[in-house]
């Protein structure tokens, strides 16, 4: 963040406040804090005078520091530590764990730190230290790589722990193939950065056992692993009742059992086998707790009427240019500002650049250029913060460069995952993807099939679809002269596209009134949502959706 190039002292900002520096020195209270700071995300705004930005720098290409490396050898007391959780002087040697002292947060002062240095080769990318009372911190701007990765070279097995100490309690019992996530699990959306920046280091490895804690976040995180990684190559371990991570194998089981526990791990599911094992603590949950909520956009109006899950196929039609990929837009854009979701877009009617564009208008609620009124347009500032927004949310596929059937389609959407962790994709629009019928096939008898083959990589791989699909041509009501709302069964080309979607939205604009009416018409799961219409005025200068 650079707050300073806009004259902001962010030393003296409390409680989200700060002093403007363009209209502060003419206040005559000047204990008055009239602007408002987000921190986090490098926004501010003064309420006196009008004075906003972002204080984010982008830059295309992340710069990472490379820390100073700690050499000193661990003291007497880590030893003891280090012994108390059966892990020996050899191991911390083999494993290059140091000791230094160490500035922590948490105290605000110095601490005697436990080392545990990461390596990518022979280059230290990364230090996490650990200080008194279970306090830690990463080297600060390092990279995140996983812990001991330079042991899955020339492996084809790995191993994936969640933490440092079960990773040295792994090479205790033998196992020196294991590697540990640098920042633990957690119950919500996973972002594996460690694993987009360790994605060569998986190419050959054909056997992965994840092995992360036996609690809720832990699981969370191997199924996040698991999808990213693909499930027909992960295999599960199974703790011992009294276990939750691997150094509780270790201390209560022995060497032995963590070995043994690590080769008796067995394969994921077999495909389309369902067993009760598997469901009962879903399905008990369902019963203690009522079904998944859906994400939602946090658009109030909207959000009434239709939230999203993971695995739907969500249809989207409407007259031609009513604002289907303007509304859709919209839609991504909310969901991940607020679930964090990430997008691959497949844009068959614009460039991507272009569509860049029209998202940057999505998250800075102004236009990106001028149209008519010059407070219209973004500042450089929001500009830069929306343009980091978007490299972090979207992936954008060239269409005009992959195969660009339903079946070219899936299997790029599969390296999205695996590679970026995608939630989502949207496919706009649909009389693009070039059709590869069998001799004697139906167009209906074509479609089916290929919706078939997404919503089954949908469910597989935990991804929303966003399916965008042109009308077939309409008339108009003789009354009113203007064209009928469309369906999903209007969709040119087959009633499996309402028959077999979740979920059905079409968008209708009136023209006249700038309103647009955008109506929920098909909703397969009850409680994500329900059968209505919610309006908008659609703001031309800004490509805004205001709620009515």
């Amino acid at each position: 963040m650079n707050w300073e190039k806009h004259g902001i002292d962010i030393s003296k900002i409390r409680g989200g406040k700060g002093f403007c520096p363009k209209c502060h020195d003419s206040r005559k209270n000047r204990n008055d804090r009239e602007l408002s700071v987000d921190i986090d995300r490098g926004l501010f705004n003064c309420h006196h005078c009008g004075f906003k930005g972002s204080a984010v720098e982008y830059e295309k290409k992340r710069e990472y520091v490379k820390p100073l490396p700690r050499l000193e050898k661990v003291g007497e007391k880590a030893l003891k530590f280090f012994e108390s959780r059966g892990i020996s002087n050899n191991t911390l040697l083999r494993m290059n764990v140091t000791e230094a002292v160490e500035w922590m947060p948490q105290f605000d002062k110095e601490a005697t730190c436990i080392c545990f240095n990461y390596y990518r080769g022979d280059d230290l990318v990364n230090i996490k230290f650990r200080g008194p009372d279970k306090s830690f911190k990463l080297a600060k701007d390092a990279e995140l790589v996983f812990y001991n990765l330079n042991a899955l070279e020339g492996e084809q097995t790995a191993v994936i722990v969640e933490g440092e100490i079960d990773c040295l309690s792994m090479y205790e019992a033998g196992i020196y193939n294991a590697v540990s996530v640098p920042n633990g699990a957690s119950k919500g959306n996973q972002r594996l950065e460690y694993l987009d920046n360790c994605w060569d280091a998986f190419k050959s490895i054909s056997r992965v056992v994840l092995a992360t804690d036996n609690d809720e976040a832990g699981q969370s995180l191997k199924e996040e692993l698991a999808r990213r990684l693909g499930r027909e190559r992960c295999w599960l371990v199974d703790f011992p009742d009294d276990c939750k991570d691997a150094n509780d194998v270790l201390l209560k089981h022995g060497k032995a059992a963590l070995a043994l526990m690590v080769e008796n791990a067995r394969m994921y599911p077999l495909e389309g086998e369902a067993t009760l094992d598997e469901l009962y603590p879903i399905v008990q949950d369902y019963f203690l707790n009522g079904y998944p909520e859906g994400v939602k956009t946090g658009i109030s109006s909207f959000d009434e009427l239709l939230t999203f899950a993971p695995g739907q196929l969500t249809m989207v039609t409407g007259i031609p240019g009513s604002g289907k990929d303007e509304y859709v837009n919209l839609l991504t854009t909310r969901l991940s500002e607020s679930s964090g979701w990430v997008w691959g877009i497949y844009g068959f009617e614009e460039p991507p650049e272009i569509t860049v564009t029209k998202l940057l208008e999505k998250r800075t609620g102004l236009a990106f250029s001028h149209r008519k009124n010059p407070d219209h347009r973004m500042s450089v500032a929001r500009f830069e913060e929306a343009t980091a927004f978007v490299d972090r949310h979207y992936k954008f596929i060239r269409t005009t460069d992959i195969n660009a059937t339903m079946d070219g389609i899936i299997e790029k959407a599969k390296e999205l995952v695996t590679r970026y962790g995608v939630n989502g994709i949207v496919i706009s629009p649909w009389n693009y993807i070039e059709q590869n019928k069998e001799y004697g096939q139906s167009e209906t008898e074509y479609t089916g099939k290929c919706l078939i083959k997404l919503i089954t990589f949908l469910q597989r791989y935990g991804v929303h679809c966003f399916l965008i699909a042109h009308p077939r041509k309409l008339n108009k009501n003789k009354d009113s002269k203007k064209y009928e709302v469309p369906t999903l069964y209007d969709i040119s080309g087959s009633a499996h596209f309402f028959n077999m979607t979740h979920n059905g939205i079409s968008v209708y604009r009136d023209f006249e009134t700038n309103v647009t009416d955008i109506y929920v018409q098909k909703v397969k799961w009850s409680w994500l949502g329900k059968i209505g219409f919610c309006s908008f005025h659609y703001e031309t200068m800004t490509r805004q959706y205001i709620p009515i």
